[in-house]
């Protein structure tokens, strides 16, 4: 009897090593070549080959109009933030090495261009939520394009945009400060009674940078109304987790815990707050992911099981807040389905919708921290004048 137990342990070992080593991500770079700082850093083969994907996606889509050929349209809800994720890489790219600099600043130029046809902007109109996307509202859409606005003009010098960004910049603190005022919330709205934290941050995001460009404090003055808001009104009793939603209407806050909504937040939060996020982040990563073996993934729920967007955004805070560990396992898990189509490494994704997923996933890798882009040495360092928007509609 203790022969056959031996002999079936042994087996059992035998066998789940064999199954353990099948599985086991090869052929990843080192964890520690992502992390690396700006001026020691490479980007990796599978950067390269994500990234060469999305420039000739963007150089096609930049003389097609409103047409976004291989896009899924029943997944048209989701290309705001297909494009938006993407666009957040380039400055990252263009950091780590100089040869790929004016790529990336072409194709976050690309971007802006689709950000703005009315395939991206038009479910506000449809879904009869107003007549018009970004004078007020909407802020899960303008508030991604304001950034892109911002980081264009921060990575190029260039004023191309300078006008748009100027006026709706302008639009965002308005309705912040009509809400200021009114009491009702703080910050600006997603859909009509609807708020999210996570949504308000990259406009918040955009004001900083709005800010270093042209010397105003929005930053300082209207942000901080938010973030005060969104601790108070938003946030766990028992964790201080980020919670889902804010129905303004009803003055109620969805008391859902979220793993992409806090992956997403303390991220783009780290900057204004950073001893709350970086306090937060390891509460987050008890409670929100789970590690088995070399991979790991992150929970919407910390109840329920992975979540695909949960985990690419984890993947990302991971990274803002240089956790090697957490993102080295998380990366394994997302580049298990990965593939190489041609001598030119264009890589792609099994499992994913490839125009949408594959920009969002080369961010989470290249992003070398919010401080880092603000304050990197862009070489147009100087403060711009204010544009005359007053003819703009």
């Amino acid at each position: 009897m203790k022969r056959i137990i031996k002999w079936s342990l042994i087996i059992l070992l035998i066998a789940t090593t064999i199954g353990y080593f099948k599985f086991w991500p090869k052929g990843h770079s080192n964890a520690e070549n992502y992390f690396k700082p700006v001026g020691e850093r490479n980007l990796q083969k599978d950067e390269i080959g994500q990234f060469n994907y999305i420039f000739k996606m963007y150089e096609h889509l930049s003389f097609t109009g409103d047409e976004f050929r291989g896009w899924d349209p029943e997944a048209q809800l989701l290309w705001r933030y297909g494009i938006a994720f993407s666009a957040y890489a380039m400055p990252s790219i263009a950091m780590i090495d100089d040869n790929y600099a004016d790529r990336a600043k072409l194709t976050l130029d690309h971007m802006i261009d689709k950000m703005k046809s009315k395939k991206v902007w038009g479910d506000w109109t449809e879904y009869g939520m107003g007549d018009d996307p970004i004078s007020e509202g909407n802020i899960m859409y303008k508030g991604h394009l304001n950034l892109m606005y911002g980081l264009f003009q921060l990575m190029t010098g260039s004023e191309k945009y300078s006008r748009e960004f100027t006026w709706l910049t302008d639009k965002i603190v308005t309705e912040m400060r009509k809400h200021h005022t009114e009491g009702k919330h703080e910050g600006a709205d997603c859909e009509p009674g609807r708020y999210f934290a996570q949504c308000n941050s990259i406009s918040l995001m955009s004001l900083k940078i709005y800010d270093k460009l042209y010397g105003t404090t929005y930053a300082d003055i209207e942000a901080q109304w938010t973030i005060d808001f969104i601790k108070e009104k938003m946030t766990d009793e028992d964790f201080g987790f980020y919670l889902k939603m804010y129905q303004s209407n009803m003055r109620f806050c969805n008391p859902m815990l979220s793993g992409y909504t806090n992956a997403w937040t303390m991220a783009f939060l780290r900057t204004f707050e950073p001893e709350y996020n970086e306090s937060l982040y390891p509460i987050w990563k008890e409670h929100f992911t789970k590690e088995i073996g070399p991979f790991a993934y992150v929970k919407e729920d910390p109840e329920a099981g992975a979540s695909p967007l949960a985990t690419m955004t984890g993947m990302m805070a991971a990274k803002e807040f240089g956790d090697k560990t957490l993102w080295k396992k998380l990366r394994n898990a997302i580049d298990k389905e990965i593939y190489m189509q041609d001598d030119e490494y264009n890589y792609l994704y099994r499992n994913f919708n490839n125009a949408i997923y594959n920009g969002p996933v080369l961010w989470t890798k290249v992003h070398t921290g919010w401080d880092n882009i603000l304050n990197h040495n862009w070489g147009t360092e100087k403060k711009f004048s204010q544009p005359d928007i007053s003819d703009l509609v």
